[in-house]
Formats: structure tokens, sequence, C-alpha cells
């Protein structure tokens, strides 16, 4: 059984906040942020919801045309979507029922899934599985899940803190989708692998405010993103060597193999040096950082799109996926293109 992925497609805010933009806003310029992040600009939603983005994304996976109002691939042959994100719009409906409903996707399951910035490999991994089990439980052998809609989208400015520079120079907003199709024909996705670590220090967190009940005092927390940098760039060399190491073996491949990665777009930092750990030249990396910034789940599925609509991709070719993100949590997918 073959499951790639068939289509892709992303979504950014319309404004651009660049760094200049942010001197004036806290405590910093243009070359202490490029030199420690690599990156130059970052989009900000503010009209847009993250629905919104997801939406636009989902479309433009499934090659929408507004004029015609036609589909290259037939929103009604979507069986499942599992939608990634940190920053839902709504508790209840999940995001993944509101994308379902206002895109008209009659035959799709859909339930969202946390698991910070490496939620769509985990999705992926996730609609994977669930398609090599072959149907619904309960269904008839008509039923089989053929596609799935994976879909990450963040509004990552509504938990920034604006404040503090350490955090608020790294983090954009976006949605990025992929569709995976069951085509035995094909190889599709080769291996998988994702770990878990256990945040001791609390180097990545994001509370969640709760109105008092009358019966107990809620905890003091705050929605906003609290980082230690240090921590958190030791705990990313690592799990990125782990998780690479370890899909690569599953995969039965060395990294001269791969034809292009595409990393959780961070910190260039880590990129380069996940690109120098495997022998690998940084150019087989695929780094939009400088101009989208840290959107979270939206980062590897934003990227991927920008590197199957660059032309640069052939039918044969060996990508990974590789994420890391609060939890801690971490992740790798290898496929072959179609």
């Amino acid at each position: 059984m073959g499951i790639g992925i068939i289509a892709t497609g992303r979504k950014q805010p319309d404004f651009v906040l660049d760094n200049a933009m942010l001197s004036d806003m806290v405590e910093t310029n243009n070359e202490w942020i490029v030199e420690r992040t690599g990156i130059n600009t970052r989009r900000v939603a503010t009209s847009e919801s993250s629905l919104d983005l997801a939406c636009e994304a989902a479309l433009d996976a499934m090659g929408y045309d507004e004029e015609t109002g036609t589909y290259k691939i037939d929103k009604d042959s979507i069986d499942l979507i599992v939608f990634a994100t940190v920053t839902p719009d709504d508790i209840v409906p999940c995001m993944s029922s509101q994308l379902k409903k206002r895109l008209g996707m009659k035959n799709a399951a859909a339930f969202d899934i946390n698991a910070a910035c490496s939620g769509f490999v985990y999705g992926t991994w996730i609609g994977e599985s669930i398609m090599k089990s072959g149907m619904f439980p309960g269904s008839s052998e008509t039923n089989k899940i053929k596609r799935a809609l994976i879909i990450g989208s963040e509004r990552l400015t509504r938990i920034t803190n604006w404040e503090d520079r350490t955090t608020c120079i790294l983090f954009g907003d976006g949605s990025g989708t992929a569709i995976l199709e069951d085509n035995p024909a094909k190889t599709g996705i080769i291996a998988s692998c994702i770990k878990n670590y256990d945040d001791e220090h609390g180097a990545l967190k994001c509370g969640m405010e709760y109105y008092e009940t009358p019966f107990g005092k809620e905890p003091d927390k705050k929605r906003k993103v609290t980082m230690a940098g240090q921590q958190v760039f030791r705990f990313a060399v690592k799990a990125v060597t782990e998780v690479m190491d370890e899909v690569l073996e599953r995969a039965g491949l060395t990294p001269d193999d791969i034809k292009y990665y595409v990393p959780h777009q961070a910190n260039m930092r880590i990129i380069q040096f996940a690109a120098q750990r495997f022998k690998q030249p940084i150019e087989k990396f695929h780094v939009c950082i400088d101009h989208m910034g840290n959107t979270s789940t939206a980062s590897v599925p934003m990227a991927l799109d920008e590197l199957m609509k660059s032309g640069k991709v052939n039918s044969g070719d060996k990508i990974m996926l590789v994420a890391f993100g609060g939890g801690l949590s971490a992740g790798a997918i290898i496929f072959e293109a179609n």
C-alpha cells in the first residue's frame, strides 16, 4: 500500500512585519535578529482568522478555481481531516469541524491535534496510520479511506508577548496543508518516526486562562508563549539528530539518499547544525524562515508547499520532513514524490 502526498497548499496573511518595524516596538535591530534567527520578515494576521487561513490553504491544495468553481481534487473525495494547531479560534467546535462545514466537505471525518511545532508531522503520521488500517471502524469494504487532508494552521502572534524581544521576533502566522492518497502503484511514505521528551524545566510553555468556579481557584496562567531559548536550542539539536537518524534507519537509507530536507523553520542555526551533522549541503535543506518566521504547526507544510511548487522536485525524489516542538516533541517522515 502506497500512501503518498499528492498535493500541497498554503496561505499567509497579507500584513508583512519586517525587522525594522519590530525595532520600533522593542529594543532590537535587523542585524541582531538576522544573526540569531535568520528571519527578515514574517506575516501577521490582522483580520484573518486561523480558519480563514486554513480554508484558503485547503482550497489551494485541492486546486480550487474561483472563476469556474471547479476543483482539481474533488472535495467530496476527502475522507479524513486532521487539523494540527496550538491557536484554535474556538475550543468547540474544533477547527477541523469548522473547516469541514465551511468548505462543504460532507464525507470527511474530522478531528484536531496539538503536538506544538511537530503537529503537522504527527498529523501526517496519524493520517497514514488510519489509512493503513483500511477503513473507518464498522464501515464496509467500499468505505475505505482513500484521501486525507492534513493541515497545520496558526495565528501564533495571538499568543506572542510583544514586549519580549527574545520571542516576538520569531513568530508569524500562516497555514499549510497536504493531501494524502492511498495508491498501491506508488511508494508514498517510506518511514515515519515520532518521539516525545519530558519538558523537565518548562523550557517552552503557553498557559490557558480559565474563569474561576465557585468551587475552587484556577491556577494563575497567562496565554503567552514563554521560552528558554538556550534550553530549547539544546533540545532541538538533540531531537533533530535522533529522529533523523531513526527515520533513515527505518527506511534503510543514508542521508545522501535524501534529495531534499524540509525542516521546521524555527531558527537558521538549528537547520545549519542539522546539515553539518549529517554532512549534507545546506542547499538540500529548504529554507523559508527568512520570509515566514516560525509558524509552529504551519511551518513544515508551508515550507513543503513552497518546495513542491518550486519546480525542483522530480518524481521519485526522496524528501524528509523533520520537526520539533513543545511537549517536548519531535518527528520525521520520509516520502517519495509522485
